[in-house]
């Protein structure tokens, strides 16, 4: 693995329990409906939106949307998504992502 997947790595594990502590805090809200999304698109306004991000809770559409990580192409950093987009690679074997259940 080269240092750069080791670093990647690091920062997606950091990101999920980033992710995961947000998702802990939000669960202790009492009576809070789950959202849905609803309109078009916050980034194309193009498509209607299909998911909401969960790290900005725009509505999006499955075309601005990494359905693997629940996250806008936004809000994953430019290099990142552009090497993604429009792919369907084997994360493990391409990023050296080792998967976090």
């Amino acid at each position: 693995m080269t240092n750069q997947q080791e670093t990647m790595n690091k920062e997606l594990l950091d990101w999920i329990k980033e992710s995961k502590d947000h998702q802990k805090i939000s669960e202790k809200k009492p009576n809070q409906p789950s959202k849905k999304p609803t309109g078009y698109c916050a980034i194309c306004g193009e498509k209607k939106a299909e998911a909401i991000c969960i790290k900005c809770n725009r509505n999006i559409c499955s075309t601005c949307y990494f359905q693997i990580i629940s996250v806008c192409k936004e809000c994953v950093p430019k290099e990142i998504s552009e090497k993604w987009e429009g792919k369907r690679p084997d994360w493990e074997k391409e990023l050296g992502v080792k998967w976090v259940y």
